[in-house]
């Protein structure tokens, strides 16, 4: 007949305190931080209910002593190793250290790595870190994408002194499109729009020059995107947005604003997002030229010029917007306010 265990009814044990568990101990192992394995061990812990264990994680064990403490640990406490080490050297030795001292040893990673060795055909770097640092390159490029949607189209300009690269320009500059093209290659990226008659925030006067690139686009491609824009808005194509004289007085105010700050342009007509990346990456010293900027193409704002650079521009003059119905006459000789004012339309 079977024994069996009978409580002393004068125990001051409770019950479910004494028929508890031993809590089972843990030994988590890794070269790097060590929260692949302990995810790993907590999820495989999920399908026992009950179950009372404690996980000691040791972090960063990249030597032959490091391995041994660890299993010389895991046979004080009785309990199991679960490691993730790259290096084959350590693994094995991981695997010797728990069979002399009667430690059981997972290991996670190496059986993986030698069967994608085989499909690959390539032999693993067998370097600590590497997906630590992958994910943090993954959330920087997630925080840098989230700082340029904060500070889009002006917004939160006392952030502005945080920014890699600040674009400046009037509406429809691609300057959003930029900031995330640029947010995708790591940079904090911040736009700012001129407004006709408003001031720059002063935030952007305190920053560094370097950081700032100005951005500008022939009238004519101007008024064709406002009015496509306003098009697919369903507002009315004679709205103020898309008035040819309004661009006219829009982009002479942004240039007087670029004149007086001395940041470079660059003029995005007819140009890719990625090429006009690429020169700002340039002008503000985050990359070199990989060959000498065409000249005109990035430049500053005090050698802008409007003539002969819109269709049907006669030599000297400019093609007024708003033409046939407006013909274009050079002013009279007199000191121009800006460079946008050598030549005046009369629309």
């Amino acid at each position: 007949m079977a024994k069996s265990t009978i409580r002393n009814p004068k125990s001051k044990i409770p019950l479910s305190r004494a028929r508890r568990p031993a809590v089972r101990q843990v030994v988590v192992v890794s070269d790097a931080t060590g929260r692949t394995a302990e995810m790993v061990v907590r999820a495989a812990l999920v399908q026992f209910r009950g179950a009372d264990v404690q996980l000691h994680v040791r972090a960063r064990v990249r030597t032959g002593a490091g391995v041994r403490a660890a299993a010389r640990e895991a046979s004080t406490l009785r309990g199991l190793i679960v490691h993730t080490l790259v290096s084959p050297e350590l693994r094995n030795l991981m695997l010797t250290e728990g069979r002399a001292r009667g430690v059981p040893t997972i290991d996670l990673l190496g059986p993986l790595l030698l069967r994608l060795e085989d499909l690959l055909r390539l032999q693993p770097m067998a370097k600590p870190g590497l997906f630590r640092e992958m994910d943090q390159e993954y959330r920087r490029r997630f925080e840098v994408v989230e700082f340029a949607v904060k500070h889009d189209d002006g917004q939160d300009p006392r952030g502005l002194h945080q920014a890699d690269v600040i674009l400046v320009g009037v509406s429809r500059t691609s300057k959003t499109p930029l900031s995330m093209f640029l947010a995708g290659r790591g940079l904090r990226v911040a736009n700012v729009p001129v407004v006709h008659n408003l001031p720059l925030p002063e935030e952007l006067g305190r920053v560094d020059p370097r950081k700032v690139v100005a951005l500008t686009i022939k009238p004519e491609r101007l008024l064709e995107l406002r009015r496509a824009r306003l098009q697919r808005m369903e507002t009315p194509p004679k709205f103020p947005y898309a008035d040819p004289r309004q661009i006219w007085v829009e982009l002479d105010y942004a240039h007087v604003q670029f004149n007086r700050t001395g940041w470079p342009v660059v003029d995005v007509t007819d140009k890719s997002i990625e090429e006009v990346a690429a020169e700002i990456l340039v002008l503000t010293g985050i990359e070199q030229p990989a060959a000498p900027l065409a000249a005109g193409r990035a430049h500053r704002a005090s050698a802008w010029r409007r003539t002969s650079e819109c269709r049907g521009v006669k030599q000297g003059g400019w093609s007024c917007l708003s033409a046939p119905t407006c013909s274009s006459r050079p002013r009279r000789a007199g000191p121009a306010k800006s460079p946008m004012a050598s030549r005046s339309c009369p629309a």
